[in-house]
């Protein structure tokens, strides 16, 4: 028989967050988001050492990265270098806490929102007006439940969506897909890495149903629609 899933916020650091929130610390490491569909920021040191900034200019200057300032790609890099330090089996195990910490948290989100829609209509209560938000965020839950279902748990799951906006500044600077690819593989290189091909593995990550972007474009899109509520339109695609 598995075992019954743990809020591992509320278990170790008696937390009591929102689905939109997440924090966890190991040592001197926190993990925190913000953002139901973005994975954690990994923190371990607020301030660059000198090597690792000189490392970050060498890799520049060897793959030909051109720069308007200084620090204009350090400052894009400086989330992923505390993870990179991290080994690979303890990567993997912390995203296991907090994919299944969000799991936790949501299916028990969305059974107190019933349980309140159940209060506010009834035989004897009848208040549709307070049913209209509730309904909004059982639907959002319930779409961030299938992503957290449909997420792989994988070595390189809490970087991916740091490496995100790297990607796409190569990009603006219309850096080919191989230049962007082998840059991103020399960085992880630099700073010793432990898992191959992640310029690869990231191009296969934002074509994943649960590339966070995706589920956002589609909230947005719900939002917008002309004739059915933005929950409507949600458990619409869910049912699909």
């Amino acid at each position: 028989m598995p075992r019954k899933k743990v809020n591992w916020e509320l278990e170790w650091f008696k937390i009591h967050n929102p689905p939109e929130q997440f924090y966890f610390k190991f040592g001197k490491t926190v993990l925190l988001s913000n953002n139901l569909f973005h994975t954690p920021t990994v923190t371990t040191n607020s301030v660059l050492s000198t090597k690792v900034v000189e490392k970050i200019f060498d890799w520049e200057s060897a793959n030909k990265i051109s720069k308007k300032r200084n620090f204009e790609w350090l400052d894009i890099i400086k989330p992923i270098v505390d993870l990179l330090d991290i080994p690979k089996e303890k990567r993997k195990e912390l995203f296991k806490y907090y994919k299944e910490t969000q799991q936790v948290k949501l299916e028990q989100s969305i059974e107190a929102i019933k349980k309140a829609e159940a209060n506010l209509y009834n035989d004897n209560v009848v208040l549709p007006h307070l049913l209209e938000p509730l309904k909004i965020y059982k639907a959002i839950y319930q779409l961030a439940l299938d992503y957290f279902f449909k997420r792989e748990t994988g070595e390189n799951q809490l970087l991916y969506d740091l490496l995100i906006p790297l990607k796409e500044k190569m990009e603006d600077k219309d850096f080919s897909q191989y230049k962007i690819k082998s840059s991103i593989d020399d960085l992880m290189e630099r700073f010793d890495y432990d898992s191959t091909s992640v310029g690869q593995s990231i191009y296969k990550y934002v074509k994943k149903p649960y590339f966070p972007k995706k589920i956002l474009k589609m909230i947005d899109e719900a939002d917008e629609h002309p004739y059915e509520p933005i929950y409507s339109v949600i458990n619409k695609h869910l049912s699909k």
